[in-house]
């Protein structure tokens, strides 16, 4: 008899338990059901401008609002790819080009794409400009290549682009290693290579000299749309000219057929460029 009554109080309590839960479900306040959301993020959108008198570049801009980073993808283009918010890109050859643009939303909730095309309808036309004959050694098949110059303040370093107080380098202020890296730009093609003798300083690593290969890679140079509508050569994302903090994008503040003085950020080890911070560079003729 002690055991029956023991069942029927389980059974009680249980039934009790279910009616006192499902009262309380039917008190809570009404919510979305989060489960039921659609995960995905945004999409990011871009617009596509040809360059005034130049349908072989494109002025990229991502025009989302919602991307916190970004990564455009531009396979036979010049660059490759690129995290700029807006960017020039130049087709060489005609064809029907992919771009995509990969971005991370500032909510979290993940990365999307968005891909259009674009059709290039001619070969470009490279013609050796007066500049690029400067930057190149007159276009010819060898190339030209550019050093650190010795000279005082041929490194200045400060938070911003006008301003230099950080730090200048004195008369032949750099390392040996610095100094015999060669930064060479080749017209046929728009050829760029970093002759750093198998080594570059390593400004994260105590400034050390380290076994490092870049490879040879495509460069841009691209007028007026820099900084105070100065030149720009713009390199690899992977490639830097001088230093190896520096950034990719390069203004020309002055270039000569003997002296290239150019201004760039700084940017972190992962390529990013630091919120402030700007280098100076002087180079010489090789």
């Amino acid at each position: 008899m002690a055991q029956k009554n023991i069942l029927s109080l389980n059974r009680l309590l249980k039934m009790c338990s279910f009616i006192f839960l499902l009262s309380l479900a039917s008190c809570l306040p009404d919510r979305v059901n989060e489960t039921s959301l659609d995960g995905n993020p945004v999409a990011p959108d871009f617009t596509i401008t040809e360059v005034p008198g130049n349908s072989n570049k494109l002025v990229l801009t991502d025009v989302s609002s919602n991307n916190f980073q970004r990564l455009w993808s531009l396979s036979g283009g010049l660059p490759k790819s690129s995290n700029r918010l807006s960017d020039t890109v130049l087709y060489a050859k005609a064809g029907i080009y992919k771009i995509t643009l990969l971005g991370s939303n500032s909510d979290g909730s993940g990365t999307a794409t968005t891909s259009k095309t674009v059709t290039i309808a001619q070969d470009a036309a490279l013609s050796c400009s007066p500049k690029l004959a400067l930057l190149t050694g007159d276009c010819l098949p060898a190339g030209k290549c550019w050093t650190m110059s010795k000279v005082a303040a041929a490194v200045r370093v400060g938070p911003t682009y006008d301003d230099y107080s950080w730090f200048t380098s004195p008369v032949n202020g750099l390392q040996n290693e610095q100094y015999d890296d060669k930064f060479c730009f080749t017209f046929e093609g728009l050829k760029y290579q970093n002759k750093n003798n198998g080594a570059s300083v390593n400004p994260w690593n105590q400034y050390k000299a380290e076994a490092y290969d870049p490879g040879i890679s495509d460069f841009l140079y691209l007028e007026g749309t820099g900084i105070n509508n100065r030149d720009q050569i713009i390199l690899q994302d992977n490639q830097f000219m001088g230093l190896w903090d520096s950034d990719n994008a390069i203004d020309i503040v002055k270039l000569t057929k003997d002296e290239l003085v150019v201004r760039m950020r700084l940017r972190a080890q992962n390529g990013v460029p630091n919120p402030e911070g700007w280098f100076e560079l002087t180079f010489v003729a090789n």
